[in-house]
């Protein structure tokens, strides 16, 4: 793999690992009652925010809008080669594995064609709520 394609695969798991870890706290947090809506606005003026809370959540979750932009089926591919690249060079990765492996669940379940951002289906159906604005 060439450094291009290197740093494309570790971006694209770090987009991943972004996903995935924001869509299990905006759960958490509809779970326990606080809008997801109101949640995000002060997640993306704190110390959790992100690419994917500042844009993803609000304009493709939040809609549940979910744009085919990049394949959930590609990114799980880049995952994939991400944890390849740590293990070819004996890095311990257990949070890249482990996303790696949701974003293949997810793929499973809610299939590889449709936009990256829908894995955060899988976090939802497992708790049993939609990351939504109360009132949807």
């Amino acid at each position: 793999v060439g450094a291009g394609h290197a740093v494309k695969a570790v971006n694209n798991m770090l987009l991943a690992i972004a996903l995935l870890s924001a869509a299990e706290g905006l759960v958490t947090l509809a779970k326990q009652g606080v809008d997801p809506a109101l949640a995000l606005e002060v997640i993306n003026v704190s110390s959790g925010r992100s690419f994917a809370t500042e844009t993803h959540f609000p304009e493709r979750v939040l809609t549940r809008e979910f744009p085919n932009t990049f394949s959930l089926a590609l990114l799980a591919k880049d995952a994939r080669i991400a944890v390849s690249m740590a293990r070819e060079c004996y890095v311990p990765v257990p949070l890249m594995q482990l996303a790696a492996e949701m974003f293949e669940m997810a793929k499973a379940q809610i299939g590889g064609d449709v936009d990256h951002t829908a894995v955060v289906r899988l976090i939802e159906s497992w708790a049993g709520v939609q990351i939504a604005p109360q009132g949807r």
